[in-house]
This record gives C-alpha cells, structure tokens and sequence, in this order.
C-alpha cells in the first residue's frame, strides 16, 4: 500500500521538514540579555571593584547584563568607556553629588554621549534634595561666588534632568525601571520581526507547495 500523498514531498526530499523547522525558529523569537552601562563615580571608590560586581549582580537578578567601567580593556580608559556603552542598551547613571554639589563630570559626559547615540538613560541619585535646597543662596537666589542657582525643582542640571525625567533613589530602582521598559520595547520589536519573517516564509512555502503540486499534475497527465 502506497504512503499518502504529501504535496509538500514533492518539491525535494527532507524539503518539507526543514521548511517546518525554519518556520517554527521565525515565530520562537531569540531573547538576549538587555545590557546595562553602569554610570557613575562607583569607579573612584576604594571598594569600586566590589561595589561593581554588586551592581552587576543586581542587573543579573534583574535579568540583564550589567557592563562595569572598572572592567574596561586596555590602556585607553576614555575610550574603553565609549565602546561600552557602544554595545550597552541603556545607562544607568549615578548622579549623586560628587566632590561638591554637583555629580561626577565624567558620568555627565557619558550621559551626553549616550543621549546623542538615542540610547535611553536611566538616573539615580542618593541625594533627592534640589539645587536650590542643596546648595546656599541668598535671598537673591545666588551662591557665594555670586551665580546664579537653577530653581527648577530638579536635584542636578536641567540638561542631565531633562522636563519628565525620573531620578531614582537607588540603583536597584533604576535598574529595575530600565529592564522592565526596554524588555517591554524589545519583545514588541523581537514580536514583530519575527512575525514578519513567518508572513515572508509561510508564503514561500505556499509557493514551493504550489509548484510541487504543478510538477505532479504535469506528471499525472503525461505533459
């Protein structure tokens, strides 16, 4: 007795089962770790490599990768840096006060850095107070030196703290923030690609199913 007719079959052999096993990897979508640029003056601390392997741990419970500058490669710090944050997701930025009233310069760099990569920034900070609270004036809103302090409700720079941006209190905040609205962002984008790449490959498999069928009606008639 004669197998039932497959028309898929008749296209190639072992054809049909590797058109299954490439539509089913186009709709299983591969998720990868969001990775995270630890930004900060964690670096200049006596415990910065502890303190790093403890922010990268929390990036790893929260399911990410945390990427630590302390762990750069080669003598060129500056740009070790930049390529990191070349390969990050987003930044999570300390800018906590440092060395005075404002955060670490350098932080504020790679902040400007990654903004104009268009990679999303995520900020903490363990000192909520405002500029105008943190820092003394006088009843003219101005320092000792005589400049003027922002009074914008914000706890640094308007240019770090942009309208609507969120300073988080902690690093386990930001961090969280940061997985929980990429990861949102990603499955969409990983959603959609892969639907994409089924649309495309199930209408290949119409067409290869369509001309094996042809071949076989040729056959069958005799042409």
């Amino acid at each position: 007795m004669s197998k039932p007719y497959n028309r898929a079959d008749v296209i190639a052999p072992g054809v049909s089962r590797r058109l299954k096993l490439g539509f089913r990897s186009a709709v299983k979508p591969v998720m990868s770790r969001l990775r995270l640029y630890l930004a900060g003056p964690e670096v200049f601390r006596h415990d910065a490599a502890e303190e790093g392997r403890r922010l990268v741990a929390l990036c790893r419970a929260a399911g990410g990768e945390g990427l630590y500058p302390l762990d750069t490669r080669g003598e060129d710090i500056r740009r070790s840096c930049i390529a990191m944050i070349d390969e990050a997701d987003a930044i999570v930025a300390n800018i906590s006060p440092f060395r005075g009233h404002h955060m670490d310069p350098g932080t504020a760099f790679e902040i400007g850095y990654a903004e104009a990569r268009g990679t999303p920034v995520f900020l903490w900070s363990n000192d909520a107070r405002v500029l105008i609270k943190r820092i003394r004036v006088g009843s003219d809103g101005r320092d000792g030196e005589g400049m003027l302090v922002e009074d914008l409700d914000k706890p640094e720079n308007l240019m770090i703290v942009p309208d609507g941006a969120t300073v988080w209190p902690s690093p386990e905040r930001a961090i969280a923030e940061a997985m929980a609205r990429l990861g949102h962002v990603r499955k969409n984008r990983l959603l959609q690609r892969s639907t994409r790449r089924a649309v495309l490959l199930a209408a290949l498999i119409s067409l290869l199913v369509a001309l094996g069928a042809g071949a076989l009606v040729d056959r069958l008639v005799g042409w």
